[in-house]
């Protein structure tokens, strides 16, 4: 007994490290330095907002296909080329509103994939959830930085940062059923599996309904 618990430790132990270092890759934390003087915190302020002042240039690799609507069976092969395009656009625009976008819808991705299970790791989905959170605020900052006059054109995007915000509570509701271990009561057995399913609160057809939602205005920013 107490070997296998040591070995679930461990591997708990590697799926967080990992799930750490790939959320630091995609989140832009390397702008956050700790021991960054307030003048060079300043000037990194600056370059994002004037990275953000100007109406993000779409890809062709992303205009030339929709983002898949959620499936359980989600092609890693699909994941891995919008992550090559991801780092395309920060390369070649910097990380601007398209860059942000892009992050969102993939990083919302993983996380529907981990609590899309019957059984997962809290703690695993609460690391997702936490950078979630942080490309959310990133992104509603270069939002806010665009100019007022390209407003129209940047509407979009503001549906997209509205239905990421939402999935994001309600990916926090799924976790925290699971984590508690609440059971379904008899009346929400009888939902899940059908098309009422998004109304249980903390149930899985609630955040991919969602998670739907976000892939939806993320395809319509092109």
């Amino acid at each position: 007994m107490y070997l296998r618990k040591e070995c679930f430790h461990k591997k708990t132990s590697k799926i967080l490290i990992s799930t750490i270092f790939a959320g630091l890759l995609i989140s832009g934390c390397d702008d956050k330095q700790p021991k960054a003087s307030e003048s060079a915190s300043a000037e990194q302020a600056d370059t994002r907002h004037a990275l953000c002042s100007d109406l993000p240039k779409i890809p062709g690799t992303i205009q030339n296909g929709d983002f898949p609507y959620w499936s359980d069976n989600l092609a890693e092969s699909d994941i891995k080329n919008y992550l090559n395009t991801l780092s395309d656009i920060e390369k070649n625009q910097g990380k601007t509103l398209i860059y942000y976008s892009l992050a969102l819808i993939i990083h919302a991705s993983k996380a529907t994939q981990i609590v899309s299970k019957d059984t997962f790791i809290p703690e695993e989905a609460q690391l997702q959830l936490v950078q979630l959170n942080s490309l959310i605020s990133a992104a509603q900052e270069c939002y806010k930085a665009a100019p007022s006059s390209n407003n129209s054109s940047l509407i979009r995007y503001s549906f997209l940062l509205d239905a990421a915000d939402q999935y994001d509570k309600l990916l926090a509701e799924r976790i925290q059923r699971h984590q508690n271990s609440v059971p379904y009561t008899e009346g929400e057995k009888g939902q899940i599996g059908g098309v009422t399913e998004w109304m249980v609160k903390g149930s899985v057809g609630r955040v991919t309904r969602s998670y739907n939602n976000v892939v939806s205005s993320f395809n319509a920013l092109h």
